[in-house]
């Protein structure tokens, strides 16, 4: 018998509603069905008129205490139990998102009924319980994020784990995005579309527009073929999942690609991506960089050191939406002046003073001919300001822009400067 309705995956026991945004409920219908929606003390009853239904509940605060509510016809009934409201993150990305916590360096250990992951296990889509189900194949970015979120604000934590070990950045673009870019128009018709592994359109079916309070972004470790379109892909990606979530303020955080040698690229092209992702992040905007240059593994691109990403994000996360906390974003170039015997680099994001981890302040090259490299010697460090000499006619300066850089120049809160360059002809 066919069903007179069918809710949206995302609505399953245990799930997470998102705390002070409107509560949506929605899935397919048969049309001219009535139907009755029951969530906690509210009752809405609606009128099919499409094969669409949704409906919209007040913003509640946070809820620790399970909850079930129940939609239902004159034929049929649906209770979904165990529900709690917190703040819910989505996770998108690939390889490095997608890692299991089987493979990390940690383990389960968070045996907590208040941090759920709505994950894909075997062939399903269903939300599990932090220390009650098998979580070895579940993200131990996601995992280790949730459960520090969770020790610290104690809210319910939701994670909405949409990822893909092989995807690319244009897995994530809408195909309407995609038609409008001709060069990623032509990009992508050279894959059959299995190969193209279209995310976008699975998490549109599957979750939107169910309240989230974040988006997580770990995207761009086998994009270098198209480090040339990829800040125009992952701009597009922003605005579109904005208003997909009716949220134009939708706060992004987006993890900078970590160190790799990759035998296939080259530095420029991995060092674009990371430029790319360090223009795109902005206060103004709300979209922020989670730096992670400097970890990483030479020989392996899924590095297994995912808590130390899982601490950076949580510590960026608590200061830019719960306001705990400051100095949680890596400084970058923000401009330069030249005098007649040196050159002065000013820095911006972090208002910390920069020191060499090694003292000797590695990982600056120059050029003066516009092609060969040559490592940097006279440089030195005045609370936050770079102060090269200048004794050479160079052409252009580098810092860090390798696939596996030297990352010596840190805040003293131990995060990284950023890659730049900057170009004197």
């Amino acid at each position: 018998m066919r069903k007179s309705f069918e809710l949206a995956e995302i609505f399953n026991d245990n799930m997470v509603f998102q705390q002070g945004k409107p509560i949506k409920i929605f899935g397919k219908c048969a049309k001219k069905q009535e139907i009755t929606i029951k969530l906690l003390d509210q009752e809405i009853v609606i009128k099919t008129k499409s094969d669409n239904f949704m409906v919209e509940f007040p913003a509640m605060d946070y809820r620790e205490t399970a909850f079930s509510f129940s939609l239902s016809t004159k034929k049929e009934k649906v209770t979904i139990y165990n529900c709690v409201i917190g703040d819910v993150y989505l996770f998108l990305g690939g390889m490095n998102i997608s890692m299991p916590l089987a493979d990390s360096y940690h383990n389960q250990d968070y045996d907590i009924q208040s941090v759920r992951f709505f994950t894909k296990k075997e062939e399903e889509y269903d939300w599990f319980i932090s220390g009650k189900d098998n979580f070895e194949t579940f993200s131990a970015l996601g995992y280790l994020f949730a459960k520090g979120m969770h020790e610290l604000i104690k809210t319910p934590i939701g994670i909405i784990n949409c990822t893909h070990i092989d995807s690319r950045i244009f897995s994530w673009m809408s195909n309407s995005d995609i038609e409008a870019n001709k060069e990623i128009k032509l990009l992508t018709s050279k894959y059959a579309s299995k190969d193209r592994y279209p995310l976008y359109g699975l998490l549109k079916t599957k979750v939107v527009p169910h309240a989230i309070k974040a988006i997580v972004f770990y995207q761009g470790e086998n994009d270098y073929p198209y480090y040339s379109i990829y800040e125009y892909a992952l701009r597009s990606i922003i605005k579109c999942l904005r208003l997909d979530f009716n949220d134009l303020k939708l706060p992004f955080f987006i993890i900078q690609i970590a160190g790799y040698n990759h035998p296939e690229a080259d530095d420029y092209s991995v060092s674009k991506i990371r430029l790319a992702q360090a223009r795109i992040s902005s206060d103004k905007d709300e979209v922020y960089l989670v730096s992670a240059i400097d970890f990483g593994d030479s020989q392996d691109i899924n590095p297994k050191d995912k808590h130390l990403v899982a601490r950076r994000l949580s510590n960026l996360v608590l200061e830019k939406i719960y306001k705990i906390g400051k100095n949680n974003t890596a400084p970058t170039y923000f401009s330069y002046q030249l005098f007649p015997d040196y050159i002065s680099i000013l820095t911006e994001g972090n208002f910390l003073n920069l020191l060499s981890k090694s003292g000797q302040y590695l990982g600056f090259t120059y050029t003066e001919n516009g092609t060969d490299f040559y490592p940097l010697t006279n440089v030195k460090i005045e609370n936050n300001r770079i102060i090269i000499k200048k004794d050479k006619d160079y052409k252009e300066i580098r810092y860090a822009m390798k696939k596996f850089p030297i990352c010596d120049i840190i805040t003293s809160n131990n995060l990284p400067l950023l890659p730049f360059y900057i170009k004197f002809y």
